[in-house]
């Protein structure tokens, strides 16, 4: 037996991180130094080759650290390499990074501290920066801002966590079955369903733990196969008779909120005559959205406004409301009253990030839009405090 062999059989790290990789040579050597340049240094490394014809072999094995780990296989989806990479690992605690994403150096310390202080807790979740190719920050993605105690429909129309802002207690995971790939794209989201689903503890660490690289590959596209997931994976969850119950919400309603999402993300890719169909749809399934003026309706459009994928949410909603549904034409007469919406939606995501001079800024603009706007209380409120605020700052 080698040293390294004998090294390995005696290795039992605290954590494991695993990347599954397929074709990505010129981008994996960043991620792979990113895991080796933790503070904290009790892991393995264990990255799943998904069949790449390119030099990713030569990449990893310049690395000559024995905590990482290589394996090769035909090409799967990404939730099955993942899987493979757990059953390959030997560590406590459980991680994920993409292969052209890369962590902050203190992404495994600070969880592991909360994992070890908190025996409890079966998972804890960070924040991550959404970064262009260029380096340019896109946004940071706080979600215990927006969902500071998940209910169990949350871990579904949300997107609270990302594989490589969580860690997971191996006995969770296994307790789940790991990634179920017949969800891809979206067997991410449904181990985090099915975690809460079990009544898996997880906790908030308010920290940014990794930067997720935003390019082609990961922005608008193949809408058609993520929402067949998406609806697969409603139809698992419906067949437990069980599951509206805890969801708060019907059948009906939650496929509504699925279509009219995908709506949105396709106004955003600009396909309207797509995003049309799928708006109509979904009002079909849930004609509570056009209840109070098309008050929730209106919500959603808004939220969406505010997504990393749209360029601008001013230019998405005036695109929403100029490729409505024929049947839905009448909504028109709420465009300004939509508008003043997101700038209102956008004056709370500002506070929620602390920068007050946007607040009031998207505040004016609501008014501007539609007068009547002051008359939300809430809105009235974070606009004195924001006052307040800069008076503070400005005398000290």
């Amino acid at each position: 037996m080698s040293k390294a062999q004998r090294y390995w059989n005696n290795f039992m790290p605290q954590v494991s991180v695993i990347i599954p990789t397929r074709n990505r040579a010129n981008l994996l050597r960043e991620a792979i130094e990113s895991v080796l340049n933790q503070t904290y240094s009790d892991f393995e490394l264990v990255i799943v080759d998904d069949g790449s014809t390119d030099h990713t072999a030569e990449v990893v094995a310049a690395f000559r650290d024995q905590r990482v780990v290589y394996c090769q296989q035909e090409k799967q989806e990404r939730g099955a390499a993942r899987n493979k990479g757990v059953a390959l690992s030997k560590g406590e605690f459980i991680t994920f990074l993409d292969d052209d994403d890369w962590y902050m150096p203190r992404k495994l310390e600070i969880q592991v501290r909360e994992l070890l202080a908190n025996p409890n807790v079966g998972m804890v979740i960070s924040g991550w920066d959404r970064i262009k190719e260029s380096g340019e920050l896109v946004r940071s993605e706080r979600p215990w801002l927006h969902h500071p105690q998940p209910v169990l429909g949350d871990w579904l129309f949300a997107a609270m966590a990302h594989v490589a802002s969580v860690l997971i207690r191996r006995s969770w995971f296994k307790r789940i079955g790991g990634f179920n790939h017949d969800m891809a794209p979206n067997e991410d989201t449904y181990l985090w369903f099915r975690l809460a689903q079990e009544g898996c503890p997880t906790a908030w660490v308010k920290e940014m733990v990794f930067r997720q690289r935003m390019h082609g590959s990961n922005s608008v596209r193949n809408l058609q196969h993520v929402k067949k997931g998406k609806v697969t994976m409603l139809e698992t969850i419906f067949t437990d008779p069980n599951i509206p119950t805890h969801l708060g919400m019907s059948k009906e309603n939650a496929y509504a909120r699925v279509y009219m999402g995908f709506a949105c993300l396709q106004y955003a890719a600009n396909l309207p005559e797509d995003a049309k169909a799928d708006f109509a749809y979904a009002v079909e399934l849930d004609p509570s959205l056009l209840l109070n003026n098309a008050d929730r309706l209106f919500e959603i459009v808004a939220a969406y406004a505010w997504n990393h994928l749209t360029d601008d949410p001013i230019v998405f909603t005036n695109r929403v409301f100029s490729n409505l549904p024929e049947n839905l034409s009448d909504l028109q007469e709420h465009r300004r009253a939509a508008v003043a919406r997101t700038w209102i939606v956008g004056a709370f995501r500002s506070y929620q990030y602390n920068d007050m001079v946007k607040v009031r800024n998207n505040i004016f603009r609501a008014f501007a839009a539609d007068p009547s706007s002051l008359l939300n209380r809430g809105l009235i409120s974070i606009l004195a405090r924001s006052i307040i605020n800069s008076n503070v700052l400005s005398r000290a």
